[in-house]
């Protein structure tokens, strides 16, 4: 049998728990929880087995409670660093691509990094760039191509028949 968890809580067990279901974040809900099980006098590798993470993480996540408490544990989540990073494309920029991408002008990812690097000097990785497309909803789209042979007319046609 393990030593038991010896730590002072700022929270009841029934705070945790009212913290844990009102929670949306799912990594911040995996360790309410956690620590909820924690607070009512469970051991560590107990609620290790039963929430599914492993005990070192959860030290881990211990040793941030001891340092700053559940808000320092709940702000150490994925992608919390990130947020309000600056754009390397500005306002204006943005809007420029935007207004190209939607003409047609490029049919790859590729392309557009080219434009941009070509235009303002900025570097994208490719993942980067796909990501500026996404956040500002632009979708590369070329025409397939047609046979010399087509006769729009007659497949106007055929596709009110159908």
């Amino acid at each position: 049998m393990g030593r038991r968890l010896q730590l002072d809580w700022s929270e009841t067990a029934e705070e945790l728990r009212q913290q844990y279901r009102a929670e949306k974040h799912a990594q911040r809900r995996e360790r309410l929880l956690t620590f909820w099980h924690l607070c009512e006098g469970k051991q560590v590798k107990d609620v290790s087995q039963m929430i599914g993470t492993d005990v070192r993480v959860i030290q881990t996540w211990l040793s941030w409670y001891r340092q700053g408490g559940l808000a320092e544990v709940l702000k150490r989540v994925t992608g919390h660093g990130t947020v309000g990073a600056a754009p390397l494309l500005n306002q204006q920029q943005q809007k420029a691509l935007v207004a190209r991408v939607k003409l047609g002008d490029f049919a790859t990812v590729w392309e557009v990094m080219a434009w941009v690097k070509d235009r303002w000097g900025i570097v994208y990785s490719y993942e980067g760039m796909r990501s500026v497309m996404k956040r500002n909803d632009l979708r590369l789209k070329v025409p397939r191509p047609r046979s010399e042979k087509a006769d729009p007319q007659a497949q106007a046609v055929w596709q009110k028949k159908a």
